[in-house]
């Protein structure tokens, strides 16, 4: 199944939590979330919405962004972590990182991690 929800970068949080909602009542048992941003004025929505497919045993990979920065102190939202906090909100949550070309490196030296 495919849902898009990001048209050419503008992503709406309420746009994210339907398609969410949406791929887990339909069947999805795995969802790939390859958009990012560094604020999001309605997290509130996107975190319940991800809560409600971990329930649901949905697996979500979402992509670390390209801005080689670190995760631990600057989010791509959406973020597993509670706010202020290290707690995750998803059990069934993967944050997948760029390697190089040819793996001669951990991580591509654009990626975030």
């Amino acid at each position: 199944m495919v849902v898009r929800n990001v048209p050419d970068g503008d992503e709406r949080d309420k746009d994210v939590a339907n398609a969410i909602r949406y791929a887990v009542d339909n069947g999805a048992k795995i969802i790939n979330m390859s958009f990012g941003k560094g604020f999001s004025p309605d997290k509130e929505a996107v975190w319940e919405a991800i809560k409600y497919a971990d329930k649901k045993g949905v697996l979500m990979f979402h992509a670390a962004g390209n801005d080689d920065k670190n995760l631990d102190l600057e989010p791509n939202f959406p973020t597993n972590f509670m706010p202020d906090s290290y707690d995750t909100m998803a059990e069934n949550w993967i944050t997948i990182g760029a390697s190089t070309r040819y793996n001669d490196a951990l991580k591509a030296s654009f990626s975030n991690f």
